[in-house]
């Protein structure tokens, strides 16, 4: 897998289209973003897509509020509600930072594969805090995902370095990017230091990230960097 689709919101026509496009490897559906726009009623009909026998992996996500998604129901609820998306066919849950390593095991006893993320859009930790962060989230994940904000480049490096240094040190594959302008090119060039994949603008989909690459220009960067 190497691009990974952002679905906010999309028509209901269309959601099976884009749940198989050609120009990604992989969909992120952001169940908190669906659910806001779509209610939960709309939402679970339409998780029956998942049912399909041909489409790319799906990673669904939940949110809460306080990792700047839009869900707004207790934890046990989003964690069900990614329970049924699981049940439904979806691959990949992505759980934030605080969910427990036995609900991390409790999404693979389904079959799910767990993608465990960090998100600080704030500020950018020095290495040795980026470290801790990455050591905190690797038990019962996958995979692993590090998002920080970036004040120039050197903070983008040293963001970038966990990739190497998680699978060596850890043993698990690292996704890590910076927020920021000055790290918009940090999601092109951490496929080429070994992340299993980057996110890219779906087309056709509400865009997910200011300023979000699409997927042709991620390819198209691709093919000039190698």
């Amino acid at each position: 897998m190497k691009i990974c689709g952002c679905l906010l919101d999309a028509e209901p026509k269309r959601l099976a289209a884009l749940l198989q496009s050609p120009e990604v490897d992989l969909v992120e559906w952001r169940l908190d973003a669906f659910i806001a726009q779509r209610g939960w009623s709309e939402t679970q009909t339409m998780l029956a897509v998942l049912r399909e026998e041909r489409r790319h992996p799906v990673l669904v996500t939940n949110r809460p509020e306080r990792h700047g998604g839009r869900f707004l129901g207790s934890e046990e609820d989003r964690l069900t509600i990614l329970e049924e998306a699981v049940r439904a066919g979806a691959q990949w849950v992505d759980l934030e930072d605080d969910v427990t390593v036995g609900d991390r095991e409790r999404f693979r006893e389904l079959g799910a594969r767990v993608l465990v993320s960090h998100h600080d859009f704030l500020s950018t930790p020095e290495t040795a805090e980026l470290q801790a962060i990455a050591r905190r989230l690797a038990p019962g994940a996958d995979c692993i995902k590090v998002v920080a904000f970036a004040r120039n480049r050197q903070d983008c490096l040293r963001i970038l370095e966990l990739i190497s240094w998680g699978k060596a040190a850890l043993g698990v594959d690292v996704i890590a990017f910076c927020m920021g302008s000055p790290g918009r090119w940090s999601r092109v060039v951490s496929l080429l230091l070994g992340s299993p994949w980057t996110y890219a603008r779906l087309e056709g989909g509400a865009e997910a990230a200011p300023g979000q690459y699409s997927a042709t220009e991620i390819r198209a960067l691709l093919r000039l960097l190698t």
